[in-house]
């Protein structure tokens, strides 16, 4: 039974992170600054997408993947970071038969690397500093690619 102050939605568009099917896609956060990577979990599970794996570095990052790889339905990830970067990550990644989709979230860099990321693969390189709408509005527009 509704009480008189429940009011009816304006919005009732479900969350960017949810399937058609209702299952949440599945995202792995790459990021080597704990609270950028909080962040982004935090942004991103706001929308109902299910963080499967926080980590710090690329190396941690294909180590997850090679064992989850038809589990995971994109990948974030910055580009400078220690043990392996997200340049590194890309390569290895499309070595070990890349099905998720990757998405850079990284400070500045040149048009060069840009272009060569996106030639290897990568769908979208997002600038920080970090903003929930445009994080959320690129991977929604990443997700959504053929």
């Amino acid at each position: 039974m509704k009480s008189s102050h429940d009011f009816p939605s304006i919005n009732p568009k479900s969350p960017d992170g949810i399937k058609a099917s209702g299952k949440p896609y599945t995202i792995l956060v790459v990021e080597d600054k704990e609270f950028h990577r909080k962040q982004i979990v935090q942004i991103l599970e706001s929308e109902g997408y299910k963080i499967i794996a926080a980590v710090s570095n690329g190396e941690e990052a294909l180590k997850f993947y090679k064992n989850n790889k038809n589990e995971i339905d994109l990948i974030t990830t910055d580009l400078d970071m220690p043990v392996m970067d997200g340049y590194a990550l890309l390569y290895e990644l499309k070595n070990a038969g890349l099905k998720s989709k990757v998405v850079f979230i990284s400070d500045e860099t040149t048009k060069g690397v840009v272009e060569d990321l996106l030639k290897m693969g990568a769908q979208d390189f997002i600038l920080k500093p970090i903003q929930r709408g445009r994080i959320l509005e690129r991977v929604k527009l990443a997700l959504q690619k053929k």
